[in-house]
Parts: structure tokens; sequence; C-alpha cells
């Protein structure tokens, strides 16, 4: 068995364990991979590579070009993609898992715990900034810890102070975006 072969084996070992993926400061999953020159985390979907905030190399090189504005909460501020090419190219470990589901990653790395109203257990994402906490239900449905979705946060901005059931406020950015699903999607980042 050639080297590339038992460390294609470990790194899917790797990737279907919660406790290996780590929430990045941007919300992505990531898997820590090696590499001598800077942190990288490998993306869910088995190829991409992310610096330790999250971020893409090319979202990074957009950003040091002025071609693509970095977003002003972003912990982001790499300006070389140093270790975040090698093997762009190449496809995802035959028969990787993918990420194991946003919650359970919550739930190995000790995200808060709360009990939201009706009873449903959710945890805490840790990167979401803004004037509410926002918490994953075991589902992936995300809730303000009055238990509104964001479209109801939305609706409910309409109505008048006096009638609204929570005092909740969005940031400017949707909470998912992408970012907190584990499937394949087409990224909106």
């Amino acid at each position: 068995m050639g080297a590339e072969n038992v460390d294609d084996r470990l790194l899917l070992e790797r990737a279907a364990c919660p406790n290996e993926w780590k929430v990045l400061p941007n919300g992505r999953l990531g898997l820590p991979v090696q590499c001598k020159k800077r942190c990288v985390y490998l993306s869910t979907d088995g190829k991409t590579r992310l610096c330790e905030h999250g971020e893409t190399a090319s979202a990074i090189s957009q950003y040091a070009s002025g071609s693509r504005v970095r977003p002003v909460d972003s912990a982001c501020k790499c300006t070389n993609v140093d270790g975040l090419t090698t093997g762009r190219f190449k496809k995802p470990p035959q028969n990787w898992p993918g990420a194991p589901l946003y919650y359970d990653v919550l739930v190995a790395r000790g995200a808060e715990e709360a009990i939201l109203p009706g009873g449903r257990r959710a945890r805490r994402l840790p990167h979401i900034s803004g004037a509410c906490p926002v918490f994953m239900l075991p589902c992936g449905n995300m809730r303000c810890r009055h238990g509104n979705s964001e479209s109801t946060l939305r609706s409910i901005k309409k109505l008048s102070t006096s009638r609204r059931p929570c005092d909740c406020a969005l940031g400017g950015q949707s909470w998912r975006k992408g970012r907190f699903q584990t499937i394949v999607t087409q990224r909106a980042f």
C-alpha cells in the first residue's frame, strides 16, 4: 500500500469524526491538514483548502488585488495564498464522507447548549456577530434565543415595537449564506 493510500485512509478516518473538524472564524467547517507554511484546513468538499480564518485562495487573492471588498467583520487579514493552492485540481479522496453534520461538530467542540422555547435543544454558533446570538437545532435550522427563525425576524422587523415577540436583531448578512451547510451546494461565498 503506497504512502498516498495510507494518507488518504487516515484523512478519511479523520473526516468521519466530528471532533476532528473545527468551526473557523467565518463559519465554515475545516479539517486541519499538514502544511509547513501555515495553518491550513480542508473544506467540506474534500479538496478546497482554507486559511485559518476559513477563506479560500481565490478570495484572498481577490481581496489582495482589490477586485473584491473584504467584509468589514472579516477576521481574515491574509495577504498570500501559501499552502492553499496545493492540490487545487485534485479530486477528493475516493469514498470521501464529506463533513459530519454541522450540529455534530458543535456538540463535539463543546459549543454552548441552550434550551429554546418549546423545549428544543440547540447549540450556539460561535462566530456569528451581531446583537443576537444564533443557535442551531439538531436538524440544522437556526434560531434566535427566543426560537424565531431568520425569516420570522425579518417579518417581525416590520411590526410596531409593541407587537414584536422578541428584540433580536439581524446583522446585514444572512445567517445561512451557504457556510453552515455541509452538503454539496452551489457556493454563495
